[in-house]
């Protein structure tokens, strides 16, 4: 029997023949409080192999997606050095106010609203309040801003009614 092993290199190839806009890399790469791997591992091991990824991808004009639970600000910047053009990062665990100082501007935030207190815990003003301020914080008339939303119990309905009619009532707030 003849086995076909695959590299990721050659996975990032198959999808840039298949004729993809974006490809994500989906590594859970923070804690509550610091990223998993410190800057200086991260740039050892692991910088290398986004490298190695990320640059058919920049070749062939796709985006390169970084998805990461938890605190990444102190490897932030190494995401951006090698090559990430959209950053999905959660807003309260790293701070919105670091989130805008830091990435606004560079790279595509694809922010991931709180999943662990005001959503599932908050009142519907307090999501509508917190949806608006990361829009004024993070977005702009030249666009840089998604915005994700997980939803997980216990969430009551009326919070995922908030959220969602918060997401409708801003998603054109930059455009008028």
């Amino acid at each position: 029997m003849r086995r076909f092993l695959w590299t990721e290199r050659d996975q990032v190839e198959r999808y840039i023949e298949m004729g993809v806009d974006v490809f994500g890399l989906a590594e859970d790469l923070g804690a509550q409080d610091r990223s998993v791997l410190g800057p200086r591992m991260f740039r050892k091991w692991i910088a290398p192999a986004y490298r190695r990824l990320i640059e058919p991808l920049q070749a062939a004009g796709v985006q390169a997606h970084s998805h990461s639970d938890g605190y990444v600000m102190d490897i932030i910047d190494q995401l951006l050095e090698v090559g990430m053009t959209i950053c999905n990062i959660q807003d309260l665990v790293n701070g919105v106010e670091n989130i805008r100082d830091t990435l606004k501007g560079r790279v595509c935030v694809d922010l991931d609203v709180d999943r662990q207190s005001i959503v599932p815990h908050g009142t519907p003003e307090e999501i509508a309040e917190l949806i608006e301020h990361e829009v004024r914080a993070l977005g702009s008339p030249q666009g840089g801003l998604m915005i994700t939303c997980g939803v997980y119990p216990p969430t009551p309905p009326q919070n995922i009614d908030a959220v969602l009619t918060a997401m409708e009532k801003y998603q054109r707030y930059w455009w008028d």
